[in-house]
């Protein structure tokens, strides 16, 4: 029964790791440095680097250049370099496999072989009144982001060796300490399956749309899914808005962090989603009166 419990508490520690790393994507990585749709305070930035490198285990200015060449070539591919990196449709037209399940499953793979490219090694997508300079912690730490992984699996580890028995109420011995240590590895790996899983789901299952979108490609809203990927389910709505800091207006628990962090002062929303939404609704239909 214990040995049990002590996987079911990994499989909880994981989960929840992951719940950290979701969270820092969507509110420091995506929404916030990337997009620039809110403007973080230097504590809140410098959090954020630290969270990606201990919880995402990539270069946060990789991350963003990827997802801004995402943007630019949505669903379209022009040549070996002007493509959307990671578009089901794409993968599945010119491999001839199935693209979905390759999103889906190996964003990872995806990422890391679109990083070395010429046009996200260089500034090619950076915006220079919005991007903060890369600095000493940047190129010293954050530039090994597998060192990133193995700190969080030994503090995984040494948190299990310490706590799990405690929490379990059995003797600390040896072999049950080693038990523990091993299954803070697992809760480790627990944690990556989600994270991939939660950038795999936003950017295959929100790309089936049937019908091309300018601006959006064949990106779609899952509005269900908004609640298990922090807000991201409005996918259309995002790449028709990129500059709002509130994807979606149910379960958007991004929003609520970023919501949070205003009241505190330590960020502040650049557009308001509300107020651009009921302007282009006034636009249409005035345009639409004036239709005889």
């Amino acid at each position: 029964m214990s040995l049990l419990a002590l996987i079911g508490l990994a499989v909880l520690a994981g989960l929840l790791g992951a719940g950290v790393a979701g969270v820092t994507l969507t509110v420091f990585l995506h929404r916030g440095i990337t997009h620039g749709s809110h403007r973080m305070k230097p504590s809140v930035y410098a959090a954020g680097r630290w969270f990606t490198y201990l919880t995402i285990y990539m270069r946060h200015w990789e991350w963003r250049r990827v997802h801004r060449k995402h943007h630019l070539y949505t669903d379209t591919w022009i040549d070996e370099i002007r493509h959307d990196p990671h578009s089901p449709i794409v993968i599945s037209e010119r491999e001839g496999i199935n693209g979905y399940r390759r999103v889906s499953w190996h964003m990872a793979a995806i990422f890391h072989a679109e990083a070395k490219l010429p046009d996200i090694r260089d500034s090619t997508y950076d915006i220079p009144q919005l991007d903060r300079p890369l600095d000493a912690l940047d190129r010293r730490i954050f530039d090994h982001p597998v060192r990133g992984a193995v700190v969080a699996g030994l503090a995984y580890a040494a948190l299990f060796a310490g706590v799990a028995p405690l929490v379990l109420g059995v003797a600390r011995t040896p072999s049950w300490e080693l038990a523990c240590a091993v299954a803070g590895i697992a809760a480790l790996g627990v944690h990556i399956w989600v994270l991939l899983r939660f950038g795999g789901v936003i950017n295959s299952d929100c790309h089936r749309g049937k019908v091309w979108v300018d601006g959006a490609g064949y990106a779609i809203n899952v509005k269900l899914l908004s609640f298990l990927i922090f807000g991201e389910g409005e996918h259309q709505t995002h790449h028709l808005y990129p500059q709002f800091a509130r994807i979606s207006t149910r379960w958007d628990l991004g929003w609520r962090v970023i919501a949070v962090l205003r009241w505190l002062g330590l960020t502040e929303v650049v557009v308001d989603r509300e107020t651009v939404l009921a302007a282009r609704r006034q636009l249409s239909q005035s345009r639409a009166g004036q239709t005889p």
